[in-house]
């Protein structure tokens, strides 16, 4: 991994006089909520973009302007100041990255590229100066922050300004993993090099003992359901949810990717007792999912990652599946376990005991749910079904749906299920 130090050099040219004229805008302000000094915070973020952003060879802003900034979209008492300081937070990442990809892509070979000392607005160890613990996020205060949003979103007494910062705060922290993450795992997808990840922000704050990870999923979850009901909101209220529903999805998709990429590198080996060991969100996703009904139709209806939407209904399917032990010796490798793709799920069904046992013990409207959103997901991966023919699996949904009226005639097919059932047919006649 590359350090990019002379990044670092230019990171510092922000110090100096132009960091301290333009910090004085704040010199009186402190905790005040007043007219005047309201006006000065927005003063010094203007202050901010007309010298960092407006320019094209705009210069980076220093680590104190960073958590002033920050300070403002944590601390802020008016809703104009916390949007200001929010939209040029994310503007700023943009533009002066402080992790990001190099090399060629034609010669496949890329590097990881860091600033050295970069700011952050997380508070991971003993490191960080007096003056930012007060400011920046630990690990504990994210996850309350979590806990926080859904107990403002579900509990009206709430004070909208509040619930709004919270909403901002949330975004914008996703937002600063998402950057930090991403190319980390692009690179170490690459090499392998478990460093990468081990490094990143996601990882560090995850790895904090002052984290029940257990708990924090339940938070995410629950919260996610919480953000879909825009009941009783302002406009600017729904609005602000849907962008907080949005990085919550996106949090949990860097958690399920950590997770599998930590699962890699402990089959490679090349992990440490250091690295701690933990249950992976995707198993702890489908157990709180298979005990709520509805928690697992809200889920399912909003988080549209197919990738891991597949991965969650086939883990939850095939704890209910019996598999079968079919071995034999003329086998040239190891046989391939059927029962964990869609396909060899779907074709479980054509089993009447094992579709009548299936369907008593999670119920008919939950297998349509979970088939019906599995079938979806499965499209996007039309070309790499691992084997499985789109038609096949066409075939399969329409023979599973089939089936489960033949177990029980009084089972009703939901109209979410008859929807899947025209998808399927369709396919089917485009591709015939």
């Amino acid at each position: 991994m590359s350090k990019a130090s002379s990044s670092s050099r230019v990171m510092n040219s922000y110090d100096g006089g132009l960091e301290a004229n333009t910090l004085a805008m704040l010199d009186s302000t402190g905790d005040k909520d007043d007219r005047d000094a309201n006006e000065d915070r927005l003063m010094f973020l203007g202050a901010v973009r007309s010298a960092s952003l407006v320019p094209e060879n705009g210069i980076p802003p220093s680590k104190k302007m960073y958590q002033a900034i920050f300070r403002i979209l944590r601390f802020g008492k008016r809703l104009e100041v916390i949007t200001a300081s929010f939209q040029i937070l994310k503007q700023l990442h943009q533009r002066f990255p402080w992790v990001y990809v190099s090399g060629s892509a034609s010669s496949g070979k890329h590097e990881l590229e860091t600033i050295e000392e970069a700011w952050s607005p997380f508070n991971f160890g003993s490191d960080v100066g007096s003056d930012d613990k007060e400011t920046s996020v630990r690990s504990s205060s994210f996850q309350q922050l979590i806990q926080n949003m859904n107990k403002g979103v579900s509990e009206p007494e709430e004070s909208d300004l509040k619930i709004l910062r919270n909403m901002f705060l949330f975004e914008y922290l996703v937002h600063f993993l998402k950057l930090d993450f991403t190319p980390r795992h692009q690179v170490y997808e690459e090499t392998m090099d478990w460093s990468l990840l081990k490094e990143s922000s996601l990882n560090l704050l995850l790895a904090s003992r002052k984290v029940n990870f257990k708990h924090l999923m339940k938070d995410c979850l629950s919260t996610m359901c919480a953000l879909v009901d825009p009941s009783e909101k302002s406009i600017s209220m729904v609005e602000l949810q849907k962008g907080s529903l949005s990085a919550m999805k996106e949090l949990l998709v860097m958690i399920m990717e950590l997770d599998a990429s930590k699962k890699k590198a402990d089959i490679e080996g090349v992990t440490t007792r250091g690295d701690g060991v933990r249950t992976p969100a995707l198993e702890i996703i489908v157990d709180e999912l298979t005990y709520d009904g509805y928690l697992l139709s809200s889920f399912l209806q909003v988080f549209d990652n197919p990738k891991w939407k597949l991965e969650i209904v086939l883990q939850y399917l095939t704890k209910y599946i019996t598999k079968p032990s079919v071995r034999t010796r003329r086998s040239n490798g190891p046989p391939a376990d059927e029962s964990k793709t869609l396909n060899g799920i779907l074709k479980s069904f054509s089993n009447g005991t094992n579709a009548k046992n299936i369907t008593k013990k999670i119920g008919p409207g939950i297998v349509q749910i979970l088939i019906g959103h599995a079938f979806l997901a499965q499209l996007t991966f039309a070309n790499a079904n691992e084997g499985d023919s789109l038609t096949e699996i066409c075939n399969s949904v329409i023979s599973a749906f089939t089936n489960l009226k033949r177990v029980d005639q009084k089972i009703e097919i939901l109209p979410f299920g008859k929807e899947v059932l025209f998808t399927a047919e369709m396919v089917l006649k485009a591709k015939a």
